[in-house]
């Protein structure tokens, strides 16, 4: 099976509640952003450096695919302005005004796939997916900043230096130069990975190569990225905490394996809560699972400021769903909730991603 094999093979538009208008009044301008073949923040990078704004002056709702064809909402606080853009695989059109930010009223996405390399789309996948829904895991791409079968947050728990060398570890998933810079951050060789880097990490390098400690590095390490590696740990949670229920209340279930262990689908109507809350350190939920990590409940409390709480369908069941078939395999047309992956439904029906 092949998924992304070119942008316009996976095609994603944003969903809001509300409806920005021109004319409007509301505290936030609107612009809808078509991108394509690059990441949210690349395209936000852009946007911002030729408005001459900080990234950081730009709001949006959630992170899209690299390798799609992706329509989504930016915002910027009056009275800032975005560039308007028309360009092959950027651009942005300013839409009208609102008074909640596009986090706010993002109510779900669009998707429009095309499936190759496949013959068959089995019928009783297809019937479970359109009476009964889906688990609703996170995706495999969630967890790309995980490195191996480990976690910031775990390495924290271990030192301050321990953490502070897990965000240098080269990914697979980063470009060249990122891998390059970062290898020489873990030889030691901070002068010469400073001059690689950029923003936060440029400045934790160079801290170190003045011959700064390990927690003075620790500081330098932005509040939005302590919290965006806490989130990492809490999907993970989840997933493992949803996956053993469904292991444990069906008799006929799919098993998958992702990157951080196996997914289990019921090809049966089964009993599973609503919601489930998100792990943070006052909730028992998932002591069982932190005890299989090694960690105790009790020793992440003094991190409780890096960890928000939220419920999270335990299902998902996509909404408009077509499926057409092709020369070549399948087109599918669907949405769904914000939050929910595409992926996850592709996993499911096709046994892979």
């Amino acid at each position: 099976m092949k998924v992304k094999g070119k942008p316009e093979d996976f095609r994603v538009e944003e969903v809001l509640s509300l409806n920005p208008l021109r004319g409007k009044r509301g505290k936030y301008r609107y612009y809808r952003l078509f991108k394509r073949g690059m990441e949210t923040s690349e395209a936000v990078n852009r946007v911002a450096r030729l408005s001459q704004l900080k990234p950081r002056d730009v709001l949006y709702g959630g992170l899209k695919d690299k390798n799609a064809e992706t329509v989504q909402f930016i915002a910027v606080k009056e009275p800032l302005r975005l560039k308007e853009l028309n360009e092959d695989n950027l651009k942005v059109e300013f839409v009208g005004r609102l008074d909640r930010a596009p986090r706010e009223v993002l109510k779900g996405n669009r998707f429009e796939v095309v499936v190759r390399g496949v013959r068959d789309l089995p019928p009783d996948r297809l019937e479970v997916l359109r009476n009964l829904g889906l688990p609703n895991y996170y995706g495999e791409q969630r967890f790309t900043p995980v490195r191996g079968e480990k976690f910031f947050i775990t390495e924290l728990l271990k030192s301050k230096e321990e953490a502070v060398k897990y965000l240098f570890t080269p990914a697979g998933w980063e470009g060249s130069a990122l891998r390059r810079a970062k290898k020489l951050f873990v030889e030691g060789k901070f002068s010469e990975a400073a001059r690689l880097f950029k923003g936060w990490r440029r400045r934790v390098s160079n801290f170190l190569a003045r011959g700064g400690d390990w927690d003075g590095a620790f500081k330098l390490i932005p509040q939005s990225e302590l919290e965006f590696q806490a989130n990492v740990l809490q999907s993970y949670l989840f997933n493992e905490l949803l996956s053993r229920l469904v292991r444990e209340r069906s008799s006929r279930a799919l098993k998958f394996k992702y990157k951080l262990g196996y997914l289990y689908y019921p090809l049966e109507e089964i009993p599973l809560p609503s919601s489930i809350a998100s792990f943070t350190p006052q909730v028992a939920l998932y002591d069982e699972i932190l005890k299989d990590l090694g960690v105790k409940r009790e020793e992440l409390l003094p991190l409780s400021p890096l960890f928000h709480p939220f419920k999270r369908k335990a299902l998902v069941k996509p909404e408009q769903l077509e499926v057409e078939r092709l020369s070549e395999g399948y087109r599918l047309k669907f949405f769904l909730p914000a939050g929910s992956y595409a992926t996850n439904l592709l996993r499911f029906l096709f046994s892979a991603v």
